[in-house]
């Protein structure tokens, strides 16, 4: 205190001007030691926000892995395939350049009772159903017992064609549907399916013998080695 108090008594001897000058410099030293005191507090809070500040991860920054590869497996095998086609009876349409697959054990010719598929090289299934009789049954549907589970056919008009000589056949021959698929699966895993042909006046009920159903497996397998999906 008593140190300052001589100071200032000295300082107020000084000449005016020096007065001022001593006051300039005194100012200024002040000014910038508050200047730097202030830029290192503000770079102190600016280390500070930087070191506990993170980024949010982006989807760029995240690693995705690779997927697995999915390996389809074939709807049959080559060796069943194989098998299955030396079974079958090939036909051309030369004109359309397409080829047919039917089982040998399938009838060639409508004047014959049969119930099976076939298969183009397209793929495309189709199911041929066959009556031949010494009566007319004017066929409107057909309804199948599957191990007591009912299905049946409701074909449009026309899709049933006729024809007779000394005897008469009836015959409905359709791409296969996705239900006609199911049922026909359905059979070939039956114990005992009956076939109705239903007329207007007249039915026959015809069982599906073992080696039908043998016959519409091997189509299936052929429709599948063919690129067919069931």
């Amino acid at each position: 205190m008593e140190f300052l108090k001589k100071a200032w008594g000295t300082f107020r001897r000084l000449k005016t001007w020096l007065q001022v000058v001593i006051a300039l410099v005194l100012i200024s030293i002040i000014g910038s030691i508050s200047g730097s005191g202030g830029t290192s507090d503000n770079k102190s809070s600016s280390n500070t926000t930087s070191t506990t500040k993170s980024p949010s991860p982006s989807v760029s920054d995240t690693p995705i892995p690779d997927p697995t590869p999915t390996q389809t497996k074939p709807a049959v095998s080559d060796a069943e395939y194989k098998s299955a086609l030396s079974k079958m009876r090939v036909t051309k349409d030369d004109v359309k350049g397409y080829k047919y697959y039917y089982d040998k054990s399938s009838p060639s010719y409508v004047n014959r009772n049969g119930f099976f598929l076939y298969t183009s090289d397209d793929p495309y299934l189709y199911l041929k159903i066959q009556y031949y009789g010494d009566d007319w049954l004017f066929i409107k549907s057909y309804f199948f017992n599957i191990d007591g589970e009912t299905f049946e056919i409701n074909p449009s008009y026309g899709e049933v064609e006729t024809d007779n000589d000394s005897d008469v056949w009836e015959w409905y021959n359709n791409a296969a549907t996705a239900e006609n698929i199911e049922m026909i699966q359905k059979i070939i895993k039956s114990k005992k399916t009956v076939m109705r042909m239903e007329g207007d006046k007249y039915y026959k009920d015809v069982t599906i013998s073992q080696a039908q159903k043998t016959a519409l497996k091997n189509v299936l397998v052929v429709y599948q080695g063919l690129g067919g999906t069931l």
